[in-house]
């Protein structure tokens, strides 16, 4: 079965991700040069707004570039139009945010598609949590969003049914699990200090957080029978090489 790689761990998924494998670059704290770099061979590159400044520091093309310019240049917009990128800008009052358009975008571009998005955590705290509650909000544009990675900090989402293992190449400084839905059932976890068996997570009791590998264990096991959970992972600093 495929993995996912993101250079301090790897991701297996029942059912399996998808056959296209999109990353969205969008404009919140910047990842790692190298790490950026590396991961984008990977992946279909799209661009919100602010995440084309990213894309050309580092030469890397974007598919696609969405949003309304507010936070990047207009030398930026015109990079990626000469560099062939498919560009769509709009006006600053909208009701959806470019995130939301790209997620849009994406479910109309592609059959079936693996969605990641990068630079998206950290900054603004709405802007964060707008993000997190768009990649769910993203399964009704038929978009499998599979969550948050960069370099320091990645939150992956566990869907109703779904399993994952994660292997990890360095030790991890924290995994948490956050209830995304109101309730999240039948949560099992295995691989880490406190373990959960047939465990309810609940939106407003977040106590399974700050867990960490059991010694010498270097994969972790998940899956939820229903609701959504959020499996924040904190990676070490320098981690990237």
């Amino acid at each position: 079965m495929e993995l996912i790689e993101v250079e301090t761990f790897a991701i297996q998924r029942t059912p399996p991700f998808l056959d296209d494998k999109v990353l969205i670059v969008a404009g919140g704290k910047p990842p790692n040069d190298l790490w950026f770099k590396k991961i984008s061979k990977d992946f279909d590159i799209w661009a919100v707004d602010g995440g084309v400044r990213y894309c050309r520091k580092l030469d890397i093309t974007p598919k696609a570039l969405i949003g309304d310019g507010d936070s990047s240049s207009s030398g930026d917009w015109i990079w990626a139009k000469k560099r062939g990128t498919k560009v769509c800008k709009y006006p600053k009052d909208k009701d959806y945010t470019d995130l939301q358009l790209t997620l849009m975008q994406i479910g109309e571009s592609y059959k079936s598609a693996s969605v990641f998005v990068t630079a998206g955590l950290g900054g603004r705290l709405d802007h964060t949590m707008s993000n997190v509650f768009s990649l769910l909000w993203a399964e009704k544009w038929g978009v499998n969003a599979a969550g948050f990675i960069d370099d320091e900090e990645s939150l992956l989402l566990l869907r109703c049914g779904e399993e994952l293992k994660i292997f990890f190449k360095e030790r991890p400084l924290a995994i948490s699990l956050l209830s995304l839905s109101p309730q999240s059932q039948g949560v099992y976890l295995r691989g880490v200090k406190w373990e959960l068996e047939d465990a309810t997570l609940k939106l407003e009791e977040p106590f399974a957080i700050s867990n960490e590998l059991k010694h010498e264990e270097k994969v972790v096991h998940l899956r939820v029978e229903s609701g959504c959970v959020g499996i924040y992972i904190c990676h070490p600093r320098g981690g990237v090489k």
